[in-house]
């Protein structure tokens, strides 16, 4: 998951929080008011009605605690995920060697490029059809990619770069145990120029072959890669 998606969702769970708070508040001062108009009240049903509103107000503020208890749930959740990614980003920074690193950063470049180029077709298209076949012609997806910014395109090419040199990280890991040695790994250049990863990775419980494998990259097929790993 996105760490920003996950700080968001964490602004929101305790936004939620201290919402219910203040509702939880008010309710109590309206209840102290109500107790000091009980106290003076002068005929039963005056007193019963005022009693029907504190009972009211004390089951909604029963039920925002049950609430509260729930979103703090998720909220703990959250914050772990959050100790879990930012892990991760600790591991991108520290463990994975620079070749890993380049091909992190030539697949951003690249799919910056080819992304807006495919937001520019769809909108293009979307200007010369109308909806019907428009959607004949494209996904529910493309039709949402025509208003990404080039912010956001940035950021999530960011995200599933990362994400495949993780992955590869931990399938090579999975293998060898404690990485020892990355030195065996060469960034060579494969299809388009684009850097690829091939060679050997020695651990402390074994080694592992990879190998890249590109496809894609021009006309309707956005550029993949596919890293291969074998045990040796």
């Amino acid at each position: 998951m996105k760490l920003e998606t996950i700080r968001q969702r964490i602004e929101n769970a305790e936004n939620k929080i201290q919402k219910k708070q203040d509702t939880i508040t008010k309710k109590l001062g309206w209840i102290k008011r109500k107790r000091k108009k009980y106290d003076s009240a002068v005929t039963e049903q005056e007193r019963n009605w005022l009693l029907w509103d504190i009972q009211n107000y004390e089951d909604d503020i029963s039920r925002l605690e049950k609430e509260i208890k729930e979103v703090e749930l998720s909220l703990f959740k959250y914050k772990q995920q959050l100790t879990g990614e930012l892990a991760k980003e600790e591991i991108l920074l520290k463990e994975i060697p620079e070749s890993m690193k380049r091909m992190q950063q030539e697949l951003v470049d690249l799919w910056d490029v080819y992304d807006k180029e495919r937001r520019e077709r769809v909108k293009k298209a979307y200007s010369e059809m109308n909806y019907h076949d428009f959607m004949k012609c494209f996904t529910y997806a493309d039709y949402q990619f025509r208003f990404k910014t080039d912010k956001q395109i940035h950021n999530d090419n960011i995200q599933d770069a990362k994400c495949l040199i993780l992955d590869l990280y931990y399938r090579v890991r999975h293998i060898t145990g404690e990485i020892v040695d990355w030195s065996n790994v060469h960034a060579t250049y494969g299809a388009q120029g684009m850097t690829v990863l091939n060679g050997f990775v020695i651990g402390k419980e074994g080694r592992c072959e990879i190998e890249s494998i590109l496809a894609g990259g021009y006309n309707i097929q956005r550029l993949h890669v596919r890293v291969l790993v074998r045990e040796i």
